[in-house]
């Protein structure tokens, strides 16, 4: 298994409610591909760059796991599909 780290910046409109449920839902799926959650990390609602879908914020997520490499791509496929994420990002963290 390899060490992971992962941003995602969620919809700002949704309810606190379904953003718990959607980190809660990003979470189960590392865990259901065999891998492990080190650490979570909200950064809450920041301004983004540029609009993203119409939208000048968005609620930041950190995530630290452990996932093997294969599992990793089939995660990546599953959360384009997500319509709660305005974007993400999936980076191997390399050993120090």
């Amino acid at each position: 298994m390899r060490s992971y780290e992962g941003v995602f910046i969620l919809d700002p409109d949704l309810g606190s409610e379904v953003s718990k449920n959607t980190v809660a839902q990003i979470q189960e799926l590392v865990t259901k591909n065999g891998g492990r959650v080190d650490g979570l990390q909200e950064w809450g609602r920041r301004r983004l760059a540029y609009k993203i879908k119409k939208k000048q914020d968005g609620h930041y997520i950190l995530l630290h796991f452990q996932l093997d490499p294969l599992q990793a791509k089939k995660m990546e496929q599953t959360l384009r599909l997500n319509d709660q994420l305005l974007k993400f990002l999936l980076v191997r963290k390399d050993r120090a």
